[in-house]
């Protein structure tokens, strides 16, 4: 299927295109360009508390230096569309489609500050993220979306340590118009990120251009593409997320090859404008959300060419999923609502307490 152009969404696509933080404007949007070398970024700006959020994150049983965590953290980001857990820090990490910004949620006592906010001129999202713990940086999928296109497509990556953004990759170096949905880490501190207007998959390196790592047309989708990505525990493989119609795919990381992963089971959700959003790994699934469903992904052999599944209803509005020592959280960012302008409930990270 071919995915939506930039410029001919239907008001259909362009509101769904919208729930996944990239929306449908007018005005022209200018090429990012990266920065030169490492810092150059203001230091991390502080807010006052709010609270966390949530994503991917270690896969492991409770460890005895854990630290506390609560079952729900209230969110001071406005639409919080994903996030991260930082094991080192215990700290979340959430974007925001209402102003583009990165927050730090400390896990023990909820306390939520800004790392940074994007002071040049865009429409800034920020959404998928994922943390190099070995290497204490934070990856992170930015978009400014003033369209007609260019759309401008970055990467930016921080020092966990200082606070600063030391990277901030423009995604057009690969490819014209090339979005950001999502990015994951390999254990190599190699970063993969997904494109939802075409079906790509780029390659970057914290130092260096981004380039175009794969790309298939089971990447694409009649409405929404990719929307989040994995890397496999054993390095082998990623897996992409498609929102709509929903599809999960597997492309190795040493072939380059691109298969869809066949299911068995649902893997639907039938909410308006509901897809498969975010996705986590934990217990040895990956764990996929929906508008207001939990999907785990158990794979029926080690190489992902097949997955059974198992769903759970959850409170509409999520997002994502983060999978921290404690468990896996929901992220209630309400980006259907934020697409739609209407108001939203209160945001917040809570422990999915369902066995699946």
């Amino acid at each position: 299927m071919p995915t939506v152009s930039p410029r001919s969404h239907t008001a259909a696509q362009c509101i769904a295109i919208a729930a996944l933080a990239i929306g449908c404007t007018e005005a022209p949007a200018p090429a990012v360009t990266p920065d030169a070398a490492a810092v150059a970024d203001a230091p991390a700006v502080t807010d006052a508390p709010v609270v966390a959020d949530v994503r991917d994150a270690a896969d492991a049983g409770p460890p005895a230096d854990a630290g506390p965590f609560r079952d729900q953290y209230p969110l001071g980001a406005r639409f919080p569309e994903g996030g991260t857990y930082d094991p080192t820090s215990r700290s979340f990490f959430v974007g925001s489609l209402g102003d583009g910004s990165v927050r730090r949620v400390d896990a023990a006592t909820g306390a939520e500050t800004v790392l940074f906010s994007e002071t040049a001129p865009g429409r800034w999202w920020t959404l998928g993220m994922d943390v190099d713990d070995a290497r204490r940086l934070l990856w992170v999928c930015a978009m400014d979306d003033r369209s007609p296109s260019p759309r401008a497509g970055s990467v930016w990556v921080f020092d966990l340590t200082t606070g600063l953004r030391v990277a901030n990759h423009a995604l057009s170096l690969a490819r014209p118009d090339a979005t950001c949905t999502d990015v994951a880490v390999a254990a190599d501190g190699v970063g993969y990120v997904v494109d939802r207007e075409q079906p790509n998959v780029y390659r970057v390196e914290r130092s260096g251009p981004p380039s175009l790592f794969v790309t298939d047309p089971l990447l694409a989708a009649g409405v929404v593409g990719q929307n989040a990505v994995v890397v496999l525990p054993d390095q082998s493989a990623l897996l992409s997320l498609v929102y709509l119609p929903s599809s999960l795919v597997r492309i190795g990381l040493a072939d380059r090859s691109v298969r869809r992963v066949e299911l068995t089971g649902p893997f639907r959700d039938t909410t308006l404008l509901a897809g498969a959003d975010g996705m986590t790994l934990a217990q040895g699934s990956a764990w996929v959300a929906f508008t207001s469903k939990v999907v785990r992904v158990t794979p029926s052999s080690g190489q992902w060419s097949a997955a059974t599944t198992t769903i759970a209803d959850v409170p509409n509005g999520l997002t994502d999923l983060v999978s921290t020592p404690r468990g896996i959280y929901l992220l209630n960012g309400q980006a259907v609502r934020f697409a739609l302008s209407t108001p939203p409930d209160p945001f917040a990270l809570t422990l999915f307490t369902e066995s699946l």
